[in-house]
C-alpha cells in the first residue's frame, strides 16, 4: 500500500511481510512522473492484469512516451499479478513500444517475454 502525503513524502507498507517506510526526496529524480501529461490519449478506460514477470519486462522497455510511462507508474499490485489501468490509446502506444523493443532484442528469451506482454495487452483491448 502507498499513500502520498501533502508534503510530498510517500508512505508505503507491505500487507504480506509487514515492512514499511517513507520515501522522500524523489521529486525531480528520473522516476518522478508527476510532470508527465497523458491528456493527448483517448478511448475507454481499460484495465489489464499481467503477471509480475511480464510487467517487469514491460517496465524495462527503454523508450516510452508519457502515456506509457504513466500506465507503468500507476500500476498496482494484485494477488494474480499487476494491474495496469488507462485509456485504450495509451495501451496501443505501449504495445507499439514493447513490440519495437521485442523486434530489436538480441536476447531471445527477453524477446519472447516482450512478445507475450504484447499479446496480453492486445487481448485486453479486444475484450
Amino acid at each position: 500500500m502507498t499513500f502520498r502525503h501533502s508534503n510530498g513524502e510517500i508512505a508505503w507498507s507491505c500487507d504480506i511481510c509487514g515492512d514499511e517506510g517513507v520515501i522522500h526526496g524523489w521529486e525531480g529524480s528520473p522516476v518522478d512522473v508527476s510532470g508527465l501529461d497523458d491528456g493527448y490519449v483517448e478511448g475507454n478506460t481499460v484495465s489489464v492484469v499481467v503477471t509480475r514477470g511480464l510487467f517487469n519486462a514491460i517496465r524495462d522497455v527503454l523508450l516510452l512516451d508519457a502515456a506509457s510511462e504513466l500506465l507503468i507508474a500507476s500500476a498496482e499490485g494484485h494477488a494474480t499479478g499487476v494491474v495496469l489501468t488507462g485509456c485504450a490509446d495509451a495501451f496501443e502506444e505501449l504495445i507499439e513500444y514493447v513490440a519495437s523493443e521485442a523486434t530489436a532484442e538480441a536476447d531471445r528469451r527477453r524477446a519472447r517475454k516482450l512478445d507475450a506482454a504484447c499479446t496480453a495487452l492486445e487481448a485486453a483491448l479486444v475484450e
